[in-house]
């Protein structure tokens, strides 16, 4: 985060007198150093950067190698300091921008322009004097007097500035004085613009005050031209902009000038907030760009990632390609017949054909969210030779398919969509989404519809239907093309029309053999999710050894049942440290207890009588969830504490409110767990459970059916099945985590996923062999990378409601619940620096998962666990 105050400077004696400057009252300052510089700001064709919300620079030190790339956030300008975002990275001299050296840098650039040619749009030059600002020993700011130089065409200006950024040992109480100091003893201007913003209204010549900021005139130029609802609107505002009246532009749009100023009036109060494009500045935590290992430009494949086809779509997920090509044809007529009124292009009908071949591809995954299970697909499973923006495109146009989806909830599926998308390519994705939806109903009659001739009434469009299900496929059609009239503004008509058919034609007889064929296959989950913060890490290597020795000629059932009892009694033994309190590891060891034995309960559960064992279950799972609160907030604590030992001395207290409202929280926290380990239900949990587990072999399965049936139970015998079941159960993630984008919800069902399989290693060590530790060892690597990825989504979410409401909880946004008051939040710049370093360890922990991933993929761990299991076989019984 950058944060500083700039000045304009008027007077060139003012000037030159701050240049001399040796103090800024209490303030001393150092020898200054002249560094000339040029910049150069780079951005796509379609200002896709700048519409973002940011720009991205390029500095050379003349005289020097290498460049500088700088990314920052537009705006930030409030209260007389700017705070931007900023990601700076060097570039050394002869190598692309999309090879920088930083990955983090290069994969934002990645994701900000979308996969759009770069190019330069604007330069400046400026000689730079610099000096340091410091207090006693801390070194609290820099000051730079700039002579800046701007050149557009025939034009030219230069200009001087001032401005003072703070340093790592400054503070906003340091800024406020410096800049009280400066306005006091000089003839100063505050300046709300950066050199880039400055540069903009130049190169435009534009006034300093306009009606947009620079990212909404970016975004109004995305739409302009677009012949819609939402590409008018941006026209009238771009108009408004420059200065022309409203009944100029009545006669220019042929638009009741009532009208343009209602809009101009919407648009003061709600800025860009009522289109329903997403535009907010945060990065989007549900689904992760990867970019791979190569440069996007050169394909997927150069990236490390699989080019599909739609064959090969087709046939991966059993998707009726008859019918699919149906719909493209019946999508692609109505975008030829309607492009006068949409204005579309090539690329965007090559689009809408790949849109409508593929909508169907998440049926085969869960048939009651076919349109988002298709999206995931998509964006996980490139198509060959398609770009990265055209990617995100298609993936949004068949999330657009759900049938829950209308115009009335058109902004709320926008964002739950999670897709980062220009606003610009969001308009023209919503356009062919609908040309989609009528598309796939004209299909769903019993005899095909063909669309015949288009006119143009006085006040609608009537298209022509040929078949005889036209009636029929007409008024559907007319339900679903709302999505159309509410962008454009008219009204389509679908009248049928008699035309002879041939009977036994291709179509008819395609259509008699199509069957749909119900089939009940949902995502098998895994119970309540709320394992927040804990990476499940023991404090001594002899927390996971165990009281007894596994066979291989012992029962499956038998060896659940001393699973259980030998955690039990873990759980009881940390109860008292526990209620206790004074050992926050008391409380953690009891926890692990607790879910040692939840984990059992899956492992074993084909060899356990589930009605037996349910309601001790319930008590293992209240239990759980008692001390989970209190265990989380010990954990969040102890992160933020190992954050504030990073920082330079004098940052001690930087998160002092923000552990005064979880000191409140723990202590509530632990009254309701104290209540719950004091209440009748806790005690009667234990009296029985302790009951069941004091008989030997209660709790499990006969090992012979009713026809005296031998049914296989032996460790030696079963455990191979259950190993590679529990594989197999990760391995299936494959299929969703390794493209080049990555559901951060998939994530962290992948870690429940791997939570299976390690204590199945755990359970069963004494039987699988010295190289399980290894294996063990390894695969925790992965399950921590993804349990540190977990906590840190968490930690954000939470962090970002406390900055928004001085309450600790999810607000209402994020629960649905109301939250708590809001209090008057004051001295947080701490915590805000603490919320970008999560953010910045999550983004890490994201671009880092596929060399975790591949680790636990390669070809040796499937022979480690091959090893493991012929070991079973070689040890005694």
């Amino acid at each position: 985060m950058e944060i500083e105050s700039k000045f304009l400077v008027t007077d060139e004696a003012d000037f030159r007198a701050l240049e001399k400057l040796s103090r800024l009252g209490d303030y001393s300052l150092s020898e200054t150093v002249v560094q000339p510089k040029e910049d150069s700001f780079l951005d796509t064709e379609n200002m896709a950067i700048m519409a973002s919300g940011y720009y991205l620079r390029l500095r050379k030190d003349i005289g020097k190698e290498g460049h500088w790339i700088t990314i920052k956030s537009l705006g930030g300008f409030e209260g007389g300091a700017h705070k931007r975002e900023e990601h700076v990275c060097f570039l050394p001299e002869g190598v692309p921008i999309l090879e920088c050296p930083d990955t983090g840098i290069r994969n934002r650039i990645f994701e900000l322009s979308a996969g759009f040619d770069l190019s330069t749009i604007l330069k400046l030059k400026q000689k730079r004097v610099v000096s340091q600002v410091k207090l006693g020993e801390r070194h609290v700011a820099e000051l730079s007097m700039d002579r800046v130089n701007l050149k557009s065409e025939s034009r030219e200006k230069t200009y001087s500035e001032l401005e003072v950024e703070l340093k790592s040992d400054g503070n906003s109480k340091d800024l406020a004085t410096i800049s009280k100091y400066l306005l006091e003893n000089y003839n100063l201007t505050e300046s709300p613009f950066s050199k880039f913003e400055r540069a903009v209204l130049f190169s435009e010549n534009l006034p300093e005050k306009t009606l947009l900021t620079h990212r909404e005139r970016a975004v109004c130029m995305q739409l302009r031209e677009h012949k819609n609802i939402y590409g008018k609107q941006a026209g009238i505002l771009l108009e408004l902009d420059r200065g022309k009246s409203s009944s100029e532009l009545s006669l220019l749009f042929k638009i009741p000038e009532p009208e343009i100023e209602a809009l101009h009036s919407k648009f003061k109060k709600e800025r860009l907030s009522f289109f329903p494009f997403v535009m907010e500045d945060a990065t989007d935590r549900e689904l992760h760009f990867n970019p791979g290992s190569g440069i996007l430009e050169q394909g997927w494949e150069a990236m490390g990632f699989e080019a599909w086809t739609p064959e090969a779509f087709f046939e991966c997920y059993s998707v009726d390609e008859a019918k699919a090509k149906r719909v493209r044809d019946a999508a692609l007529a109505l975008f030829d017949g309607l492009s006068p009124y949409h204005g579309l292009g090539a690329e965007e009908r090559e689009l809408l054909a790949l849109a409508a071949l593929l909508k169907d591809i998440g049926i085969s995954v869960s048939r009651e969210e076919k349109a988002r299970m298709s999206k995931e697909i998509l964006l996980s499973h490139p198509l060959k030779g398609l770009e990265l923006h055209s990617l995100r495109m298609l993936a949004l146009i068949t999330e657009l398919q759900d049938p829950g989806f209308s115009e009335k909830n058109l902004g709320q599926a926008l964002k739950e969509s999670h897709i980062r998308l220009l606003p610009g390519l969001q308009n023209k994705a919503l356009v062919l989404a609908a040309f989609v939806r009528i598309a796939d109903l004209l299909e769903t009659q019993v005899s095909p519809v063909r669309l015949g001739r288009i006119r143009q009434l006085e006040d609608a469009l009537e298209i022509e239907l040929i078949g005889p299900d036209a009636e029929k496929a007409g008024k559907k059609a007319e339900k679903r093309s709302e999505l159309w009239e509410y962008l454009f503004g008219i009204k389509l008509w679908f009248t049928p029309t008699e035309q002879p058919h041939e009977a036994g034609t291709e179509e008819e007889e395609e259509e008699e053999e199509e069957k749909k064929e119900e089939e009940a296959k949902g995502e098998e989950g895994e119970g309540k999710v709320g394992e927040k913060g804990e990476k499940a890490k023991e404090k001594k290597k002899g927390e996971t050894s165990k009281k007894f020795t596994v066979r291989p000629g012992d029962s499956m059932g038998e060896v659940a049942h001393r699973t259980f009892s030998y955690q039990f009694a873990r759980m009881l033994s940390h109860e008292k440290g526990t209620r206790k309190g004074e050992d926050i590891e008391e409380l953690h060891d009891m926890r692990v207890a607790v879910r040692r034995m939840r984990a059992a309960s899956k492992v074993f559960e084909t060899y356990l009588d589930s009605r037996q064992l349910s309601p001790h279950m319930k008590g293992l799972r209240l239990t759980l969830g008692a001390l989970g609160d209190v265990r989380d907030l010990d954990v969040f604590r102890e992160k933020a504490e190992e954050y504030l030992e990073t920082l330079p001395e004098g940052h001690e207290q930087d998160l002092d409110p923000l552990f005064a409202v979880l000191g409140e929280e723990r202590e509530k926290a632990r009254k309701t767990m104290l209540a719950y380990l004091d209440s009748e239900k806790y005690a009667r949990f234990k009296r029985d459970f302790s009951e069941l587990l004091e008989v030997p072999g209660a709790g499990t399965l006969p090992t012979s059916n009713k026809k005296h049936d031998a049914l296989p139970h032996r460790v030696k015998d079963v455990l191979p099945s259950v190993i590679y079941a529990r594989f197999a159960d990760i391995a299936a993630y494959s299929e969703w985590v390794e493209g080049p984008y990555v559901s951060v919800e998939r994530l962290h069902r992948l870690r429940i996923a791997a939570k299976g399989l390690r204590y199945t290693f755990e359970f069963f060590e004494d039987v699988l062999g010295d190289n399980t530790k290894s294996m063990i060892k390894e695969f925790k690597g992965l399950q921590d990378h993804l349990g540190d990825l977990h906590d840190a989504v968490v930690a954000i979410d939470l962090l970002s409601s406390y900055l928004r409401t001085g309450a600790w909880g999810l607000a209402e946004s994020e629960t649905g619940k109301k939250s708590g008051k809001k209090e008057k939040l004051e001295g947080l710049e701490g915590v805000e620096t603490y919320l970008r370093y999560r953010e910045e360890e999550l983004r890490i922990l994201l671009d880092t998962f596929p060399e975790a991933w591949a680790k636990f993929r390669n070809k040796g761990f499937r022979e480690k666990i091959e090893e493991a299991i012929e070991n079973l076989h070689e040890t005694p019984s």
